[in-house]
């Protein structure tokens, strides 16, 4: 006959089994849960660097959830700098001065950092290229677009006018682009409106000659439209930096930046985005 067990024996080794399976279960779950990943001190500085007033309130449990549930429209396999704070920009105000004040574009790195206008009080379109946007003559003027464009950012391409000023204000900075280096390490664009904010992929950057872009394409006629989008992934110019693989379709909405180039009269120097994201202005 066997000899039978104590019975805290049994108890003692029902526990220890108990105990190694939850220690396993445990371990099998953390090793199961996603790492999180959080942008460094520095990208987060870098979007919001030209923000000089801001306050530092913690946003609400609704402006958490709506910034994590917005995805870009399009990423085109590159990474653009995340949209984070709003400018403290108050478009009551600026409207207040000025009705033809509509916009706000900021490229990180270039200092570019104005508000954008348009001469919908005057049947002239070139009255922002000599008026800052107090309506007063001016000669490094102001980031302008014309009537042609829509001021919601909608149509299929949105030019937007700056000089090139010596001093480097205005659209000066845009020539920065043309470094290979430095257009390789600098693709976003923002564009703030009322009430949302519009982010772009720079990618092409060139000179071109001094067509007015909107009259020379047909922009609203889909095989004019693409043959514009190829022109810009393969523009015919001498210092052109485009980034690779980019695969734009007519649905696509493109910002290009023009401005005087440092060559001939006849030339301008554009910087071109794609629209990547579209968010809600934080207010």
């Amino acid at each position: 006959m066997k000899k039978r067990k104590p019975a805290w024996v049994i108890v003692l080794i029902i526990s220890l089994l108990v105990v190694f399976l939850c220690a396993a279960l445990l371990i099998f779950y953390f090793r199961g849960q996603p790492a999180v990943s959080r942008p460094s001190d520095a990208t987060k500085d870098e979007a919001a660097s030209h923000i000089s007033s801001e306050t530092d309130a913690v946003p609400s449990a609704a402006e958490e959830t709506a910034q994590e549930t917005q995805t870009p429209t399009r990423s085109f396999g590159y990474d653009t700098l995340e949209y984070t704070k709003d400018q403290e920009v108050s478009f009551d105000e600026l409207m207040g001065i000025n009705p033809d004040v509509y916009a706000w574009i900021y490229i990180p790195n270039t200092g570019v950092d104005y508000p954008v206008a348009q001469s919908m009080t005057d049947s002239d379109d070139s009255f922002y290229l000599s008026h800052n946007v107090y309506r007063e003559y001016q000669f490094s003027g102001s980031i302008y677009s014309e009537i042609q464009n829509s001021i919601r950012f909608d149509d299929p391409v949105t030019v937007l006018y700056g000089h090139n000023m010596l001093n480097g204000s205005m659209f000066a900075t845009l020539h920065y682009f043309e470094d290979e280096d430095f257009f390789e390490k600098n693709n976003t664009a923002f564009v703030y409106t009322r009430d949302k904010v519009l982010t772009y992929l720079i990618y092409s950057a060139y000179t071109f000659d001094d067509r007015h872009i909107l009259n020379s394409f047909n922009m609203k006629n889909k095989e004019s439209f693409r043959e514009y989008l190829d022109s810009t992934l393969e523009p015919r110019s001498y210092n052109c930096n485009v980034r690779e693989n980019m695969k734009l379709t007519t649905d696509d909405k493109i910002l290009t930046l023009s401005t005087c180039s440092n060559g001939g009269g006849n030339t301008r120097y554009l910087v071109q985005g794609v629209l990547v994201s579209e968010q809600p202005r934080q207010r």
